[in-house]
């Protein structure tokens, strides 16, 4: 298997420890980081030239890998984006070839390439299943790792992805942490998965569930201002109401109200993830 690791052409310095995205109708990219604040620091990108999205990068023009990296940097890649893409999550994407890309925590973009990786077909957050009934997990470090699941889960049985999660036809929810661990959550009484982000769901019985980077399945404190009828839109650590009202999840799975100064979220054009 070989394994590239891309050179970074263009860095845009944010001075903040970016986890995520989101940009606004105007252009403005607003990250977010790992503790659930939120950032503007002057950064642009076209939404009408985003031609793909992850968690963790997206691509403009079919061309550009911008990513996000814990240190709070923006990374501009110049490179030939495959034309067919099989499926993608937070930090990956693959090719109809079995090229796989991952981004790791410092914003680097990684490919490797396999056969098995053609026979991809369910994707997660940071997860995906191949048609042979293998499940690989992708690390905080973009590094892809085969996970023994015999015993454990049978894939066909699978019935909703998330991020960091799925959730078998028994009713179990499965996680995935950062560092790739697959741990089954049979002790945590979940209804039928309804909204879903890339650490966090909501359930059929008007539950919100939050994963943390250590793979715990969470009923989180919440908010006063929170309702949760009312989220419209959710991102990877983030959702959005539809009053305009912005909640971060941090790593640790707890959920707060952010204010944006300056700006409606109803006006959010693309949503990471």
């Amino acid at each position: 298997m070989k394994k590239l690791i891309m050179a970074i052409l263009a860095t845009l310095s944010l001075h903040a420890f970016a986890q995520s995205y989101l940009v606004m109708d105007n252009g403005s990219v607003i990250t977010t980081d790992k503790s659930g604040f939120v950032y503007d620091m002057g950064n642009f990108a076209f939404p009408q030239k985003i031609t793909m999205k992850g968690g963790r990068f997206f691509v403009e023009d079919n061309s550009v890998i911008v990513t996000i990296g814990d240190n709070g940097t923006l990374y501009r890649k110049y490179e030939v984006i495959p034309e067919k893409i099989l499926g993608k999550g937070m930090n990956y994407f693959i090719s109809e070839a079995g090229e796989l890309y991952t981004v790791d925590s410092q914003g680097l973009v990684h490919i490797t390439t396999s056969d098995a990786y053609k026979l991809a077909g369910g994707f997660g957050g940071n997860y995906f299943m191949t048609s042979a009934g293998e499940l690989y997990t992708v690390t905080n470090e973009g590094i892809a790792q085969k996970t023994d699941i015999e015993g454990i889960v049978n894939l066909r049985d699978v019935v909703a992805f998330g991020g960091r999660y799925f959730m078998t036809n028994r009713g179990v929810v499965y996680t995935i942490a950062d560092d790739g661990r697959l741990t089954p959550r049979a002790d945590v009484r979940v209804g039928v998965m309804q909204k879903r982000g890339g650490n966090f769901f909501t359930d059929s019985s008007n539950v919100i569930f939050t994963v943390s980077s250590e793979g715990d399945l969470i009923v989180p404190g919440l908010p006063m201002s929170f309702k949760l009828m009312n989220i419209t839109k959710t991102g990877t650590n983030y959702f959005l109401d539809l009053n305009g009202k912005m909640f971060s999840v941090t790593d640790t799975g707890e959920i707060y109200e952010r204010v944006v100064q300056g700006y409606d979220m109803r006006n959010a054009r693309i949503i990471s993830l």
